[in-house]
């Protein structure tokens, strides 16, 4: 017995010693982190907390939050680190998605730009720099917080929001899996990672119950700081916040630009001016106060203007612009008395419009006025009885929608089921004012929308609701109509799908039969500048201008280019950068050849279009900037065979100017005032001097869209139609429009203008058809009715 107990015991040592030698093995595998290399990471974390404190404070945001949003976005990586944490620099740190570059995940850029991108790789404070740009557009695209001060860090919060995502995924309210981006930066700072990593202040996130159920805020929000608030670490420099920090042009962060850069832009000013009369560090504080009074000052005359205007959405800017100059400092008892008479003027105007909407408009006026009576509840400094009108109004609107809504899911068709969806879903994602009504309008959108194919998802597709299409019936050119004595009412058809590709799909199916388009022009769906130069190429060569997500090829795309043609050739509109190979490569797998028209920057892009096309000694000239202009001039560009050029507004590229002096270019007709295209271009000395410059320009885009229309004096037998508050459901139209050489006209989505209606009772008795495109949501069923009535004879 003594004996099996020594054999066992020596069994059990030789086991242990296996184990032993084992564990010794794989311990050599595993680097050991020496303190050398400890020591070299830790001066790896300063040297990058220092680059990211000093773009921080030159572009005039707070460090702190910089720091945040790139450990969470990367790490502080702008390179692959090695075991012992060093950066391996032929390694530079791409995302997860492929297309995110360095510390700041930077993924806007042109994959043919090859210097571009290996600057983004290679050089961290490039990298650091663009993220500080990007970071500076969120915050001017964004809804206000306060009074704009840029070193109270709950004011970053919708900027923050908007640097990964300004979408529904984002809002706390829907992101119950896990918190909202924004708030994981916020959580983030005041936290301690090591020795060299340390995030301070903390900061308030902002309180969910104040922010829509679904959707994000709209942009005419006005948002208080809220009560709890944290300074962060910005180095408050008044020459730098003044007039000298950021970079050049629109990248410029300081008061001083953005008050000379027009009238409405001193709401950007004055976040700057603010931060530095906020200070404690500032004693003199003449200066900034001096600046801060003429900043309010132009405020308030362009507020004055916008309710000239009577249009809700204009009432909407000048609520916010009133309610701006009300969050600063009172520096004078006549300016506060004045916003704040003008904040609740333009409030009412937008609730009588609302009112109104509800008491004599259909379901989708009414859906109109929910939009406007949120934006008065999305605010602060609003009277207690235009609240509890807002509140009476809306709930009023609630009920008048789910009643409809009701309705038409009874009536046991797709596109009645459709509608109810939609209607139940504005009760759905507006404020829960009734807990029964918001249980009604959920439990009935699940009830139609599986049943109608809408999608079930948070978050609306662009720009169009869904609904039926006008059929398949391609258009022929019409022929002037002569005036009866008792004209008809013109036919109007609305041309709209569940997205702005299926738009432009059921445009091509309205334009074009089946196999009858040997060729068809693709341009990303998201990028208005490569879709609009492309309609003057798309009516050459008699093609259709479809639309596609960057990414990938949809199946109705694709379904809609083989209805078009088993031989169609595809030119696809733009760079791998705008369009990826995954698209080509789907349609190489459908046997549909392609081929890439594109260049560099969208200006070098249309000069490529404009060269497809062939010598022209006209050119249209747009910003490349903004969309309203360029889709204006697309129609009469495409009838006529004009090309369009793309241009910032201070720069023309030298790939167009080659092409004015290769074409021999005789007239250059500039589209858009001198916010859009500098006045130094068609001025005397000007780089088109001697190209033949016109300038056809209103005071808004809706003004410059009439100039354009009656300078080229299309035929109206045909009219289409568009929103020109997006540009989705509009940028197949101008192909669509060339094609019986009818005007494209843009209209707002609330109230025409005096000039639109002007217009539009002039082709009174000549209008035979009427092209809608987009669906209700926006281009309301009150405005069709409206147009119609406009054009139809009394």
């Amino acid at each position: 017995m003594e004996g099996e107990e020594k054999v066992m015991s020596l069994r059990r040592y030789r086991k242990l010693l296996a184990i032993f030698m084992t564990m010794l093995f794989f311990m050599q595998l595993i680097p050991i982190r020496t303190a050398s290399a400890a020591v070299a990471q830790t001066a790896y974390y300063t040297e990058i907390g220092d680059k990211l404190e000093y773009w921080a404070n030159k572009y005039n945001i707070p460090p702190v939050l910089l720091k945040s949003i790139a450990w969470m976005e990367s790490g502080w990586r702008q390179y692959e680190l090695d075991d012992n944490g060093q950066p391996m620099t032929d390694h530079p740190l791409i995302g997860k998605d492929g297309i995110g570059i360095g510390i700041m995940q930077i993924s806007s850029y042109s994959s043919t730009d090859t210097a571009t991108i290996e600057k983004l790789k290679t050089d961290i404070d490039y990298n650091i720099e663009m993220g500080c740009q990007m970071l500076n557009q969120k915050w001017r695209a964004a809804p206000k917080i306060g009074n704009g001060d840029r070193n109270v860090l709950e004011n970053w919060y919708f900027a923050v929001w908007a640097y990964n995502s300004w979408g529904s995924r984002n809002n706390p309210n829907v992101a119950t899996g896990s918190p909202a981006y924004q708030d994981s930066i916020f959580s983030l700072m005041g936290q301690k990672y090591n020795s060299a990593v340390t995030f301070a202040p903390g900061a308030t996130k902002y309180p969910a119950n104040l922010l829509p159920l679904v959707n994000p805020p709209n942009y005419s929000s006005r948002y208080s700081t809220p009560s709890v608030t944290h300074l962060g670490d910005l180095t408050i420099d008044q020459n730098q916040l003044v007039s000298t920090g950021g970079g050049t042009g629109a990248d410029s962060a300081n008061g001083d630009y953005w008050f000379n850069y027009a009238r409405w832009a001193s709401y950007y000013a004055l976040g700057f001016y603010n931060t530095v009369y906020d200070s404690a560090t500032i004693s003199d504080k003449t200066l900034v106060s001096q600046k801060i009074q003429s900043a309010q000052n132009n405020l308030l005359a362009e507020a004055d203007s916008l309710l000239q205007d009577g249009k809700d959405s204009s009432d909407a800017s000048a609520a916010k612009y009133y309610w701006t100059v009300l969050q600063g400092p009172s520096l004078d008892q006549g300016t506060a008395a004045k916003a704040s008479a003008g904040l609740q003027n333009a409030l009412g105007k937008l609730l009588d419009a609302a009112d109104s909407m509800v008491q004599t408009g259909d379901a989708s006026s009414w859906q109109s006025a929910v939009q406007d009576y949120q934006t008065v509840l999305q605010g602060s400094s609003v009277d207690a009885d235009l609240i509890q009108r807002a509140n009476t109004g809306l709930l009023n609107a609630y009920n008048k929608l789910l009643a409809e809504a009701d309705k038409l899911a009874l009536d046991g068709s797709t596109d009645s089921k459709a509608s109810a969806a939609s209607y139940y879903k504005t009760v759905m994602q507006g404020p829960n004012l009734d807990a029964s009504l918001a249980e009604r309008a959920k439990e009935g959108y699940q009830a139609t929308a599986s049943s109608s194919g809408t999608s079930s998802g948070t978050t609306p597709s662009s720009g169009s609701t869904s609904g039926s299409t006008s059929g398949t019936t391609p258009l022929t050119p019409a022929s002037p109509t002569t005036p009866t004595t008792q004209p008809a009412a013109p036919t109007v058809t609305r041309l709209y799908g569940t997205s702005a590709e299926d738009t432009a799909i059921k445009i091509s199916q309205a334009g074009w039969a089946d196999n009858s388009a040997p060729v068809v022009l693709l341009a990303r769906v998201d990028r208005f500048q490569d879709a609009l130069a492309a309609a003057p190429l798309a009516r050459k060569l008699k093609a259709p201008l479809l639309l596609t997500a960057p990414g990938e090829l949809e199946s109705n795309v694709l379904q809609e280019l083989k209805r078009l043609g088993a031989g169609t050739k595809v030119f696809v509109i733009g760079g791998e950068g705008a369009i990826s190979s995954k698209v080509t490569d789907a349609l190489s797998k459908a046997n549909l050849s392609s081929e890439r028209i594109f260049g560099n920057t969208a200006a070098d892009t249309a000069v490529a279009i404009a060269r497809r096309m062939g010598p022209s000694t006209q050119v249209i000239l747009a910003s490349s900037a903004s969309f309203p202009d360029a889709l204006s001039a697309s129609a009469p560009a495409a009838a006529l065979g004009i090309p369009i050029l793309l241009t910032d507004q201070g720069l023309l590229s030298n790939s167009t100017l080659q092409l004015l002096k290769d074409y021999n270019v005789t007239k250059t007709i500039i589209v858009g005032g001198k916010y859009a295209v500098s006045t130094a271009f068609d001025s005397k000395g000007g780089p088109l001097e001697s190209y033949g410059p016109m300038r056809l320009a209103g005071e808004t885009k809706y003004d410059t869209m009439i100039k354009i229309v009656n300078n080229f004096q299309q035929d109206p037998s045909t009219l289409v139609i568009a929103t020109g508050e997006n540009f989705p459901d509009g940028l197949a139209g101008g192909a669509f429009a060339a094609i019986t050489g009818s005007p494209l006209l843009l209209i707002p989505q609330g109230n025409l203008n005096a000039d639109i209606k002007a217009y539009l009772q002039a082709q009174c008795g000549k209008t035979t058809k009427a092209f809608i495109l987009g669906g209700t949501g926006v281009i309301p069923s009150s405005t069709e009715k409206i147009l119609g009535g406009l054009l139809t004879p009394s």
